[in-house]
């Protein structure tokens, strides 16, 4: 039989054939397969070229030149309660991360796009309707807000607690507007939501201070209006004076009748004191004058000082005899004895009380009028207590809002770390960068299509393309099997599928080389291939051609065989040889398929390792004297390069494929790795075919 080809490379290239060749790897053969699938796409890979070049063009066309303005804002994690110096624990930084995670989804919320809009007026802005294509002002507002939305990006920056609004607009004044706005709305409502209480309370209180302020004003404004459709007249305090909730309630009146009062009072006593002097003037001699003086003076200080204990200094009385001791005292100094004194005191005596009588008659002139203005003055003086308690009531809210304004909620814990400014060069999609990015996306779905087409392209369908795809001649073709009880179709030797395998062994049986082993192994490129079966249908064959058969499961990562036929996995087998546990294998003889059997066993092993250092080439030689034919199911080659230490020890080595789904070039790896100078491959056996 000749040795396998060389599936190194694409059939019809020079070196494909028989013999010994280089064995290629499986990623330079992956490569190879790749450059030849883009090599006959290349008219459909250059076109989607064309295409995405095209498309990226016209997109920058329509979309014009594009600014982005970024402001960046700093969001600290809320204080926590541990010590500003002790490490924050697992925990703490989870709700950090949380809370960032949060205010990250909030930033792109609907709600900002609202503020943003209201603060903004973007509708008004003739600006901005350019920038965001707005037909008109009377646009909804939840219009403008979505159109708004759909210009910002956020942008967290790894490993801070920075974050960058982007604007992208075709106007770069309304981008700068937009990010700085959106930052500003976002901290306004990040600090709404903390001090939110706060703030409404002084908000009332504003609402209450100008209402009170309006109080007041129409309080002082009536009073103005009554006062002055009366005729009132109101004086202020006089400097010095204490103010006091009567001061300033005195009127014009009042205050003539208080003039006219201390003017009469004056009056009365310069009258007093000139009818005293005028009184005390004697008559006789000088010295029986000035004698009489004297003694009149002395009674009036002896009745002075005893209206002064009991009356106080300030009573009339009191400062009437204070005038008649000096006028006595005026008139011992002056006393010339004769008549001209007596006629200047009667004169003084009737100036003083011709003036008495005068004020006597404008103050109950003035006195009857003020009594005909009490009614005018109640009312005014109910006015102004309205006043009053209007002013007290004002002053309060003012102290109150003093108070407020000084005990501050605290402080936001994010800030603006950089406003954005109006970008000097457009962004987005330019040319260039449409261009670029048309490569890339080209090259990608390039990438995809070729992958695609060896996916879909490259399956194995029947005997015809194996033979084609992987120059082995086919053995046989393994239809499927749809009775549902596989292994009663094949202990029937005259079944179709117990015929079709013992043709199989009989061809791949023939074509052995005199003195080579009868040892068949079965492979395959990955698992679900069908070789186990193909193992044992092939043992079964042999039974019943008469030859003594063992069948070998050295699928030890998957044992598919021994599951199969019904052994269990913790039976010793070919795992505990292969591992060094057992120095020979205990063979199971199966009663009902007339053959042995050794399992996989329950130890793991590396059957190619192991085969390497002796252990199966012993057991095979043995096997070999013993039977007339040993049966191998091999691990997937994919699965364990390594299984072609064991084709080596292999009379000959049946490649299975399963139609419609194994692909060419699966198998093409597989079969670069078995198809070494030594190993036998007899043909491939197709699996699974439909009929």
């Amino acid at each position: 039989m000749q040795p396998g080809p060389d599936l190194s490379t694409e059939p019809g290239e020079p070196s494909h054939g028989f013999g010994a060749q280089q064995v290629v790897g499986p990623a330079r053969l992956l490569l190879r397969r790749l450059r030849t699938r883009a090599w006959r796409l290349k008219y459909l890979l250059f076109f989607l070229t064309l295409a995405c070049l095209l498309l990226a063009q016209g997109a920058s066309y329509l979309q014009g030149p594009q600014y982005s303005a970024s402001a960046r804002i700093e969001i600290d994690p809320l204080a926590s309660d541990t010590a500003d110096d002790s490490p924050p624990d697992e925990e703490q930084q989870a709700r950090d991360r949380l809370y960032l995670q949060t205010q990250y989804e909030l930033l792109q919320s609907g709600f900002i796009a609202e503020r943003v809009a209201e603060a903004e007026d973007a509708a008004a802005s003739a600006a901005f309707r350019r920038a965001l294509d707005l037909q008109s002002s009377a646009q909804p507002a939840r219009v403008v807000a979505s159109r708004i939305a759909a210009t910002i990006s956020v942008e967290p920056i790894a490993g801070s607690n920075l974050v960058d609004i982007v604007a992208t607009t075709p106007s770069p004044q309304v981008s700068a507007r937009i990010a700085n706005a959106w930052a500003e709305q976002f901290l306004a409502a990040n600090l709404e939501k903390r001090f939110g209480n706060d703030r409404d309370a002084r908000l009332r209180l504003a609402d209450q201070l100008a209402a009170q302020r309006a109080a007041l004003e129409a309080a002082e404004a009536r009073l103005a209006a009554y006062a002055s459709e009366n005729d009132i007249v109101v004086l202020e305090p006089l400097p010095g004076e204490v103010a006091g909730p009567q001061a300033g309630t005195a009127t014009l009146s009042t205050s003539q009748l208080s003039a006219l009062n201390e003017a009469l009072i004056a009056a009365t006593l310069r009258r007093v004191e000139a009818r005293s002097a005028l009184d005390a003037q004697p008559s006789g001699s000088d010295i029986d004058r000035v004698a009489a003086l004297r003694s009149r003076r002395a009674e009036a200080l002896r009745q002075l000082a005893e209206l002064r204990r009991s009356l106080g200094g300030s009573n009339p009385r009191v400062q009437a005899l204070e005038a008649e001791i000096e006028a006595l005292d005026r008139a011992i100094e002056n006393d010339d004895g004769g008549e001209d004194v007596t006629s200047d005191l009667q004169a003084a005596y009737e100036d003083a009380l011709r003036q008495e009588n005068q004020l006597r008659e404008q103050l109950d002139a003035l006195r009857d009028s003020f009594v005909d203005d009490q009614g005018a003055m109640t009312e005014y003086g109910i006015l102004r207590r309205e006043v009053d308690t209007n002013r007290e009531l004002y002053e309060a809210l003012l102290q109150r809002q003093a108070e407020t304004g000084t005990r501050e909620a605290g402080t936001n814990n994010m800030r603006l770390a950089a406003a954005a400014v109006p970008p000097a060069a457009p962004g987005g999609l330019t040319p260039p960068r449409a261009v670029a990015l048309a490569l890339a996306v080209a090259a990608l779905l390039s990438a995809a299509l070729v992958a695609l087409g060896e996916r879909r392209d490259r399956r194995l369908r029947d005997a015809r393309q194996v033979q084609r795809h992987l120059g082995l001649e086919v053995l046989g073709e393994i239809p499927r099997d749809d009775t549902g009880d596989l292994l009663a179709e094949l202990r029937q030797p005259r079944a179709y599928l117990a015929r079709t395998y013992a043709a199989v062994r009989e061809a791949v049986l023939s074509a052995l080389p005199e003195h080579a082993r009868r040892v068949l192994l079965l492979a395959s490129a990955s698992d679900g291939e069908g070789k186990s079966v193909s193992a044992l249908a092939l043992a079964l064959a042999g039974r019943e051609a008469g030859d003594r058969v063992i069948l070998l499961d050295l699928d030890l990562r998957g044992p598919g065989l021994s599951h199969m036929l019904g052994i269990a996995p913790s039976t010793a087998g070919m795992g505990e040889l292969l591992s060094g546990q057992v120095q020979q294998p205990a063979i199971m003889h199966l009663a009902d398929f007339g053959i042995d059997v050794i399992p996989a066993g329950s130890a793991s092993g590396d059957s190619a390792g192991v085969a390497a250092r002796g252990s199966l080439t012993r057991l095979l030689a043995d096997l070999v004297r013993r039977y007339d034919l040993v049966v191998i199911d091999s691990p997937a080659v994919l699965d364990q390069p390594e299984v072609e230490e064991v084709a080596y020890l292999a009379g000959a080595v049946i490649f299975t494929v399963r139609a419609r789904a194994t692909s060419a070039y699966t198998a093409r790896e597989a079969l670069a790795l078995l198809g070494q100078p030594g190993v036998n491959l007899a043909g491939a056996l197709v699996t699974m075919v439909e009929e």
